[in-house]
């Protein structure tokens, strides 16, 4: 697979990878508008860092998220994706997800539950291939109702890749990100995919 080495250019930026404690999440994610938001002020902020590539990633929103929202704790959290791309489809779904405003949420459970078949399409000895990939993803989101030029003209502009590509350094900078999916919950951070279970005990303990 055509890849970025997104982590090895992030590192000439950073000057350090130690998390500092004193960084607010909430600062972190001030600007961004949560994918799934409670009514409760006292609600549970989870922020996943996720790419679009990442098999753990998929398990994580075809299981667990819909355990949690499922559940009775569903309606008391905040739930946030950033981007974390770490190769180059990861970043090109990312940058489509990014142009699609409110079709954000549905595209994406929609290229994780694909996500096997749509990585099937490529074929390193042709290069076509990767065509048919960046195809298929726009596809999805034209079945939610975005037009494709419209999409193609946001995703090309780079204000749109500088934006995904900042916020994945802030990352590495303030919480020391470096795979996928981790996890900020209310300032606590969770390394990798884990039981449904797990993420709901974190959660109600958050809300006491």
């Amino acid at each position: 697979m055509k890849k970025i080495s997104f982590l090895i250019i992030f590192q000439l930026f950073i000057f350090g990878d130690i998390y500092s404690e004193e960084y607010e999440y909430k600062d972190f994610i001030k600007d961004q508008v949560p994918l799934i938001s409670s009514l409760n002020p006292n609600a549970v902020d989870i922020i996943e860092f996720s790419s679009f590539t990442c098999s753990h990633c998929a398990d994580f929103h075809e299981n667990g998220l819909q355990d949690i929202k499922n559940s009775k704790l569903g309606t008391d959290i905040n739930y946030y994706i950033i981007d974390f791309p770490l190769d180059y489809f990861a970043f090109y779904a990312s940058r489509i997800a990014n142009c699609i405003g409110s079709s954000r949420y549905p595209f994406t459970e929609v290229v994780y539950n694909q996500q096997k078949n749509w990585l099937k399409l490529y074929d390193s000895s042709n290069p076509d291939s990767q065509f048919e990939i960046e195809d298929t993803l726009l596809g999805y989101a034209e079945q939610m109702g975005n037009n494709r030029q419209d999409i193609l003209q946001c995703i090309n502009e780079d204000k749109n890749k500088n934006i995904i590509l900042t916020k994945q350094i802030e990352a590495q900078e303030n919480f020391n990100i470096e795979s996928t999916p981790t996890f900020i919950i209310n300032g606590e951070k969770i390394k990798g995919n884990r039981p449904s279970v797990e993420f709901l005990k974190i959660i109600e303990k958050k809300l006491k």
